[in-house]
Formats: C-alpha cells, structure tokens, sequence
C-alpha cells in the first residue's frame, strides 16, 4: 500500500461530525447527508449482505453523457471486484483519502480544498463517494452541499443544517467499500469506516452523474441502510492507513 502524502494546504481535523448510535459512543458518521439517512440515536443497522461490486460491466455511457467536466475519460465499466489496484492515498487533514487524478480523480482539487471531478465509471464513482466523505468529516460539509450536491430542496435544507451539527473527539478512516447499484447515471456507494474508538459504521453515498461529474443525490425521506455495522463482511476492505 501506497504510504499516503500529507496535504499541507488543508486544515487539521477540528470538526468531525455526527454521533451514531449511543452504543458507538462518539464515532464519526463522515457525511452529513447521514442525518436523514440513519435513525439517530438508536438501533445498529446492519451491513447488506453480498451487495459488495462484482466485476459485471454496467452499461456504458454515451459520449455526449460521459463528458467530463475535467476531461478524465470514462474507463472500463466494470464494478470494482477487489480493491482497487496501485490505489494511492493523501492525507486531508488527519483522514487518508485515495487518489488518482489522472484515471479515477479528483482531477481538480481547488484552493479551499474541494476535490471534484471523478471518472464516470463504477470505479470514479468509489472514489466520488470517498473523497466526499472524507471532505464531510473534516469540517467541509458546507462545501459538499453547495457545489458537490444535486440542486434540490432536500440539498437547501440540509444545508440549513449543516454548520449545526454534534462534534467528537474520534477520528474515523475508510475501511471499506460496497458498490450496492450501479448504472450510467446513478450509483449508490456505501463506505465503511473505523473509528479510532475501534467501531465500525456503514455510510451510504447516493450520487448522480449530474454536469459532468459525480454528485451527491439528497434523498427527500427513508433510510439506505447505513448505520453501525459489527465487521466488515460483505465489504472490500481498503485503507490508507
């Protein structure tokens, strides 16, 4: 594994978010979305069972579709089976994010730290989904909502919400991932991460292939199933640290 790179530009962790249960005492959920995505403060959701990425390709996206606001070309179409070869990590903050910005992104990452446009591939989406989790724990949610979230009124009122939110002492790192769907414009991403507590949380990631990149689809109700988890059954482990 790739010895991650220190970002010098970024912020250390000073605001990490959200509390999951009262059973996982002070673990960070990485994204705000996961307010309206998990019952607060009770009940231990569980992992999918066998909803991890196989290696069946998805459809393959038009060209017009697949034009990326960056230029990154769309790949293979294949989900992700196995953790992603010669991944490569940097440290934002004190959180490992991977990165590949030449194949999978970010392939801009902006003065105020924003990392955007991913590869509209199943493998582009992970690392959409990862990089944006890992933005939302270290103290850039408010910057996810505005200009890395579908425009919708659910995405208005979250971020109403946004610079209110529980903070905690634990650090959380990615543990793994699950491709739970997939097609050419919309994917569902659920990150697992570990806390520095030892706990384990599922966290869903809904995005859409929306203005030539991957963005975070703010759902209008229900729960997608995130929430504590007991192991990492059912994910593909990858870490950067």
């Amino acid at each position: 594994m790739t010895e991650p790179t220190v970002n010098e530009d970024q912020n250390p962790l000073t605001k990490p978010k959200f509390i999951i249960s009262a059973v996982v005492v002070a673990i960070i959920v990485a994204l705000g979305i996961i307010l309206i995505l998990i019952p607060k403060g009770g009940g231990t959701p569980t992992a999918d069972p066998g909803t991890a990425g196989t290696n069946t390709p998805s459809a393959q996206p038009s060209a017009t579709a697949a034009a990326s606001v960056c230029g990154l070309p769309a790949g293979s179409q294949a989900k992700p089976a196995t953790t992603p070869a010669d991944t490569k990590w940097e440290l934002i903050g004190k959180i490992a994010a991977p990165t590949s910005p030449k194949q999978y992104g970010p392939g801009k990452t902006a003065a105020n730290g924003l990392r955007s446009c991913f590869a509209h591939s199943p493998t582009g989406a992970l690392y959409a989904a990862a990089n944006v989790v890992v933005l939302s724990s270290t103290g850039k949610a408010r910057l996810v909502y505005e200009q890395l979230a579908v425009p919708s009124p659910e995405r208005d009122a979250l971020l109403n919400q946004a610079d209110s939110q529980e903070t905690s002492s634990v650090t959380a790192q990615i543990a793994g991932f699950q491709i739970r769907s997939y097609d050419a414009d919309r994917a569902v991403i659920v990150v697992a991460a570990k806390g520095s507590n030892g706990a384990l949380v599922s966290v869903p990631v809904p995005l859409q292939w929306h203005g030539g990149d991957w963005k975070v689809v703010v759902p209008a109700t229900g729960s997608t199933g995130g929430g504590q988890i007991s192991d990492l059954s059912g994910y593909i482990t990858w870490s950067g640290v």
